[in-house]
């Protein structure tokens, strides 16, 4: 079973006791491996906020989860709207602090979850599936592969969802020419997936996107 790393809950723990709790809710491929699918390992922890802010609100966490974890910050950098932190001693871990404005387009309410907010599974199916055709990340393709295979959605429900949260009217033949494009990616996963037999599950989802790919342009080409 997947859990969260000692630091990546306290990380958490230390927003969920604070001021920043009020603004800020759980969100990501952490919360999707944690909450939803037990699908793989994370190495992250991604808040994100409906309202802009400032560095200097996240001072008194840094300060407390630094305290409280012994770990040392060695990398801040602020990439547009998001603010990530890197540290390091012991078991490390990134943490980002992100503006994301799409409060009026929420699929489902957020709960709580771990003493702070969270999305909904199809909030981080939507989120999931637009950076996925956004970019090269692997993580983003192996979620989308359980996403199918362990729930509900399908290539056309997860393009919808996109369409109904963000406006984005994506065809399927991009999904699938996409995931083609990006499978050989997977070999950077290993490091993260919990199945023993790392090597084949990524040649298993490999050749589901093949297929399907194969598939989809079968049935375009009559």
């Amino acid at each position: 079973m997947n859990e969260l790393t000692k630091n990546q809950k306290l990380a958490i723990e230390v927003l969920a006791n604070s001021d920043l709790s009020n603004k800020f809710y759980w969100s990501g491929g952490t919360l999707l491996a944690v909450k939803y699918l037990n699908h793989r390992k994370s190495e992250d922890v991604d808040f994100f906020s409906n309202e802009r802010f400032g560095r200097e609100e996240l001072e008194d966490w840094l300060n407390d989860f630094m305290k409280r974890s012994g770990l040392k910050k060695f990398k801040e950098e602020k990439i547009y709207d998001r603010w990530e932190f890197g540290f390091e001693g012991g078991e490390g871990l990134r943490v980002e602090f992100v503006y994301y404005n799409h409060d009026r387009k929420t699929l489902v309410k957020r709960v709580k979850y771990k003493g702070v907010m969270v999305d909904s599974l199809d909030d981080i199916a939507a989120n999931k599936t637009l950076a996925f055709i956004d970019r090269n990340e692997p993580k983003d393709l192996f979620d989308i592969y359980f996403l199918i295979k362990k729930t509900k959605f399908t290539p056309k429900k997860l393009l919808d969802l996109v369409e109904r949260k963000f406006g984005c009217e994506f065809e399927e033949g991009l999904f699938w020419s996409e995931s083609y494009r990006k499978a050989p990616l997977l070999d950077k996963m290993a490091h993260l997936i919990l199945n023993k037999n790392k090597s084949e599950l990524i040649d298993e989802i490999k050749e589901y996107f093949g297929e399907g790919a194969r598939q989809f342009l079968k049935r375009k080409l009559g």
